[in-house]
């Protein structure tokens, strides 16, 4: 027969164990800092980028990038560029804003490319009017070249979440916000712990309907545990009348 003061130690365990699993690992927010040294020195070996704008049969190299942290946290790339088609060929600079996401699967942050690449050929920019590739417009190969810059940064994770963050049984993150600081950038995730949460709740609300049953429904109301006291019926229990 379970006892009154068995089921007080029950339920004060439980209540116990899951506030301290509230204490301890329910994460809100994580902080990851990206060194802007660091993705440059990944980067600067394998960036080299070439291929055949299909509309315009120019052919591109993309090499030598430079990376600088915006006050946005973003991304700014710069890197020289060579264009040919046929026997002409020119030399300029490409650049455009990176910014970071965040691959869930793989827990790791990349860059991806939102809007065209800016070039700059002859001192002149794409942005300037007029501006044109061998009497052909430009934006057709700032679109093969965004594309091309794009497959390339979705296999080049640039940082992780590991160790000590992922031990906090955290199922989702999501980018919150990203400034610039002393290093690079500074991300703030936001983490969904899924079912971990969903069950330390669970435990505490557990602990505390063990504890109440215990006091009200275990022999006498109260904390006292008398011997041969089981289970008492509330519809059953007998009433005392009250005094007129």
């Amino acid at each position: 027969m379970l006892s009154k003061q068995l089921l007080f130690r029950v339920g004060m365990i439980f209540f116990i164990i899951s506030t301290l699993g509230l204490l301890f690992f329910k994460v809100g927010q994580i902080t990851v800092e990206i060194p802007k040294a660091n993705v440059q020195a990944q980067m600067e070996p394998i960036f080299f980028i070439d291929g055949v704008s299909e509309k315009t049969h120019i052919k591109y190299e993309m090499v030598d990038p430079m990376f600088t942290i915006l006050d946005s946290g973003d991304f700014y790339l710069k890197s020289n560029i060579t264009l040919a088609s046929g026997l002409k060929q020119t030399w300029g600079s490409m650049s455009v804003t990176a910014k970071v996401q965040f691959n869930n699967d793989k827990k790791s942050f990349y860059l991806t490319i939102e809007e065209p690449v800016l070039l700059k050929i002859r001192g002149k920019s794409s942005n300037d009017a007029g501006f044109n590739i061998w009497g052909q417009d430009p934006q057709v190969l700032q679109a093969d070249l965004s594309k091309k810059l794009n497959a390339f940064f979705s296999e080049q994770y640039i940082a992780e979440i590991s160790g000590k963050a992922l031990r906090i049984q955290a199922e989702v993150f999501s980018i919150q916000s990203m400034q610039k600081n002393n290093e690079g950038t500074q991300i703030v995730m936001n983490v969904d712990q899924g079912i971990f949460i969903v069950i330390t709740y669970f435990v505490m609300l557990l602990s505390v309907l063990i504890y109440a049953f215990a006091y009200f429904f275990i022999g006498q109301v109260g904390f006292e545990d008398k011997k041969g006291l089981g289970f008492r019926d509330p519809l059953k229990t007998p009433v005392a009348p009250k005094k007129k």
